[in-house]
C-alpha cells in the first residue's frame, strides 16, 4: 500500500481483463496438486511464474512495437515505452519478492535461472532475421530459452512443491520442457495461418519484425528463389504475410512445423507417464496430459 501509484494500478487492471491462458501459473498449480499439495507457497509461486511472464510480455511489445495483445491495445501502445519499461521491471520485482514469501528455495533457483535464459533466448533473437536465417538447430536452441525454460522451470517447481523425490522433478523439468517447445513452435505457425481478430495482435508480427521461424527456415531452406520472390517484392506486409502462409502450405512447411511441435508433445506425455506410477492418476494428471493437445490444437 505504500508504495501505491494510481497508473501502476491502472495498468495492471488493464492487463488483467486479457484473456491470456495463465498456462505457466496452471502449470505449477496442477504438478504440485497432483501430489496433493495447495498451499499457500504453492499459490505463491504459481503467481509469481505468471508475473514473470506478463513482465516479459510487456517488454516483448516495447521490442515488437505492438500496438495490441490478447485483443486488447498494449501497455506500450496506450502508456509508452518508458512507462512500460518501468511497469515491466514492476513486475518482475513483484515475482521475486513473491517467490522469496513462499520460501521455496529451489523455486528460487529454478525461477531466477529461467528468467535468465528467456531474456537471452530474445536477444538471440533479436540478433538474427530471415536475411541471416537461423538453421533449425539454432532456432529449437533459441526457443528453448525464450519459451520452454520458464514453463520447464514452472513445472519442476510445482514438482519440489509437492515434495516429490529428484528424478520425478526432472521428468516434470521435462513435461514442461517439451510443452514449452509445443507452445512456441505452433505460435510461430498461428502467426501466418491465423488471423489478427483470433491471434488478439497483429497477424504476420514476426514476419514484420523480422524474426525468422520454424516455417520461415523450412521454407528457405527447401525454396528459397521462391520465398524471396515475395519478400523481396513491393507488395505490403500484409501481403507478403498471406503470400509466404499459402507458399509454405503449398510447399509443406506448415506440415512440418506441426510435425516438430508434435514429436515435442509425445516427449512431453512420456515425461509424465515416466512418473504416473508414483502418483497415481488423478484429475490433475490427466490435465496435464490433455495440456499437450490443448496446445497443439489451439487457434490463438
Amino acid at each position: 500500500e505504500q508504495f501505491r501509484v494510481q497508473v501502476v494500478d491502472k495498468i495492471s487492471n488493464h492487463i488483467l481483463q486479457s484473456e491470456g491462458k495463465w498456462i505457466r501459473a496452471a502449470l505449477v498449480l496442477l504438478a504440485a496438486k497432483a501430489c496433493g499439495v495447495t498451499d499457500q507457497a504453492v499459490r505463491q509461486v504459481a503467481v509469481a511464474v505468471e508475473l514473470i511472464h506478463l513482465a516479459t510480455l510487456v517488454h516483448d511489445d516495447i521490442v515488437d512495437e505492438a500496438s495490441t495483445r490478447r485483443g486488447l491495445s498494449s501497455v506500450p501502445g496506450n502508456w509508452g515505452n518508458s512507462v512500460s519499461v518501468l511497469l515491466g521491471d514492476f513486475l518482475l520485482s513483484k515475482s521475486f519478492k513473491l517467490l522469496l514469501a513462499s520460501g521455496s528455495i529451489p523455486s528460487q533457483h529454478l525461477l531466477s535461472k529461467a528468467t535468465g535464459q528467456m531474456c537471452l533466448g530474445e536477444i538471440k533473437q533479436l540478433t538474427c532475421s530471415y536475411e541471416t536465417l537461423l538453421t533449425e538447430r539454432e532456432y529449437l536452441e533459441m526457443i528453448e530459452y525464450k519459451t520452454a525454460s520458464l514453463m520447464a522451470a514452472a513445472s519442476a517447481a510445482g514438482g519440489h512443491l509437492g515434495g516429490l523425490p529428484e528424478p520425478a522433478i526432472e521428468r516434470l523439468h521435462a513435461y514442461g520442457h517439451s510443452l514449452g517447445m509445443v507452445f512456441q513452435i505452433t505460435d510461430d505457425v498461428l502467426d501466418y495461418t491465423s488471423s489478427t481478430a483470433t491471434l488478439g495482435k497483429p497477424q504476420g508480427g514476426d514476419l514484420r519484425n523480422g524474426k525468422a521461424t520454424l516455417p520461415l527456415i523450412h521454407l528457405f531452406s527447401h525454396h528459397e528463389k521462391q520465398a524471396r520472390l515475395i519478400l523481396d517484392g513491393s507488395a505490403p506486409m500484409e501481403q507478403k504475410t498471406g503470400d509466404l502462409a499459402a507458399l509454405m502450405r503449398r510447399m509443406g512447411s506448415i506440415e512440418y512445423a506441426y510435425m516438430i511441435a508434435k514429436r515435442y508433445g509425445e516427449i512431453a506425455k512420456n515425461s509424465l507417464k515416466e512418473i504416473e506410477p508414483g502418483l497415481g492418476s488423478s484429475d490433475c494428471l490427466n490435465s496435464l496430459y490433455q495440456l499437450v493437445d490443448f496446445v497443439l490444437a489451439r487457434e490463438s
